[in-house]
């Protein structure tokens, strides 16, 4: 495999997890009926960086980030990805 594949694949599992970590925090959730659109809650991301920060320090997130700014970069990128309506919802 690639180096340039292998580091696309870590880019797409960060994103994955900081999704979780945001999902899981509460700041953002997909939509009810199209689980791979994810939508914005209008949340406060502090929780989410929270939650980042504590399964950090438990050694939870490791190999995934290098670093806490790493991490809450990711968090902050799939909270900013996260859409205000579902496209397929609203075309119902």
């Amino acid at each position: 495999m690639s180096m340039i594949k292998r580091h696309m694949e870590h880019l797409e599992e960060q994103r994955q997890v900081a999704t979780k970590i945001a999902i899981d925090a509460g700041v953002i959730s997909p939509c009810e009926y199209h689980s791979d659109v994810i939508l914005d809650n209008l949340g406060d991301r502090t929780d989410a960086y929270k939650l980042g920060n504590y399964l950090f320090t438990q050694g939870k997130l490791e190999g995934t980030f290098s670093s806490r700014k790493e991490m809450t970069d990711a968090i902050e990128a799939a909270v900013e990805d996260s859409g205000m309506d579902c496209g397929y919802c609203t075309k119902d």
